[in-house]
This record gives structure tokens, C-alpha cells and sequence, in this order.
């Protein structure tokens, strides 16, 4: 019996720790569209360095909401696609949206590979 709840258990830590449930790095890109799962019934969460300026969608086929960081994103149909271009600062990213039926994207966050950091080095 404790062999058994010890493998219950192993079990459950295994399948925590490899979960696609949890967040997700993404890069920014403008040029090349980067793939987000959206599960239908739930909402996707991509977090961007900074308050993005504007949202233009492909097609209206999923609701957006904006709160400071984050855009929300939730499917309005239980099939579809689309692109949608995010405008920051000086930069924007381009995504495409999928709906799924099984398990989606949950957190995104997004970092732009032209931030990069330097180390200076002082006399």
C-alpha cells in the first residue's frame, strides 16, 4: 500500500514539473509569426515587457483584453485562426492564434531578443 501511494505521488510531481500548463518563454518577432495555442473556454495570458501601444487582429475570431502588461486572449469560436501584430514601443511582435480543444498556452511571456545585456567593465 505505500509502495503504491509512493508511485501515486512520484506520479503526480512528475506530471507538475512537466506540465505545459505552466508559463512559456515566446521571443518577439516581426517578421516571422510565432504559434499560440489558445484553449477554447479558457484564456491564453501574453505578457510583454511594457504596456503594448496597439493590437491589430487578422480576424475577429477571439476576443482581446488589455491590462497594463498583459493581453488577454480568450477563443470566441470553437475552431479557428488567425494572426494578430502587436505594436510596443519601438517594436512589434507577430503571433498566430489557433484554437485548441485540449490544453493550450496558459502564460506566455514574451522577451525580445534584441534586448540584450551588456556587462561593462570599469577601470
Amino acid at each position: 500500500m505505500r509502495y503504491l501511494f509512493f508511485v501515486a505521488v512520484l506520479a503526480f510531481l512528475f506530471y507538475a514539473l512537466t506540465s505545459d500548463a505552466k508559463e512559456k518563454t515566446i521571443p518577439c518577432d516581426d517578421k516571422n509569426t510565432k504559434p499560440v495555442k489558445v484553449a477554447y473556454g479558457r484564456i491564453t495570458t501574453i505578457n510583454f515587457p511594457f504596456k503594448p501601444k496597439e493590437v491589430v487582429p487578422g480576424r475577429l475570431i477571439f476576443d482581446f483584453k488589455q491590462i497594463k502588461n498583459d493581453l488577454l486572449i480568450s477563443a470566441l469560436h470553437a475552431s479557428g485562426r488567425t494572426n494578430v501584430i502587436v505594436y510596443l514601443e519601438n517594436r512589434r511582435c507577430a503571433f498566430d492564434l489557433t484554437t485548441v480543444s485540449g490544453q493550450g498556452d496558459d502564460i506566455l511571456i514574451v522577451k525580445d531578443p534584441k534586448d540584450s545585456q551588456y556587462e561593462v567593465k570599469f577601470p
